[in-house]
């Protein structure tokens, strides 16, 4: 039996694509050979991530934590989490509000390409519509304007 062997053909390629994505391509070659398939590691360089999260991340991702656990039914109220967590109310109620910010604007946040932003100009009081979210936040940051 001939092993299927794949070889990389060149070097790894990142490129953007047209709806934001990332897409990662690595150039291979196929050649056959006897024995078994196997699939050989090549090393690929990834650029590093910060470790650290910035307070509009960090509060992101409580939000999200937190409305699962709502979701989920962990718990039965903005107040237990409070209690919980040893937070105020209303703290708890801002970091909730995040989750609900167009998707444009999340981006934004985990990109770290807002760092202007305070998390009182984001958490508190959004309003409800992402149209309008974007035209408000566009105001405080003018490269999200292609998104209105």
């Amino acid at each position: 039996m001939n092993e299927l062997v794949i070889q990389v053909g060149g070097d790894a390629d990142i490129v953007q694509i047209s709806n934001g994505d990332t897409l990662i391509r690595v150039p291979v070659k196929l050649r056959r050979r006897s024995g078994k398939r196997r699939l050989r590691q090549t090393k690929v360089q990834f650029a590093e991530l910060s470790a650290e999260l910035t307070a509009l991340q960090s509060a992101l991702v409580r939000g999200y934590r937190w409305r699962a656990m709502l979701d989920t039914g962990e718990v039965a109220s903005m107040k237990d989490i409070a209690d919980s967590e040893n937070v105020d109310r209303s703290y708890v109620a801002r970091m909730i509000n995040m989750t609900l910010l167009a998707p444009e604007l999340i981006e934004a946040i985990l990109d770290d390409t807002v760092p202007d932003w305070t998390l009182d100009d984001v958490a508190i009081a959004p309003p409800d519509r992402w149209d309008e979210q974007l035209a408000k936040f566009t105001a405080l940051k003018p490269h999200l304007s292609g998104y209105n």
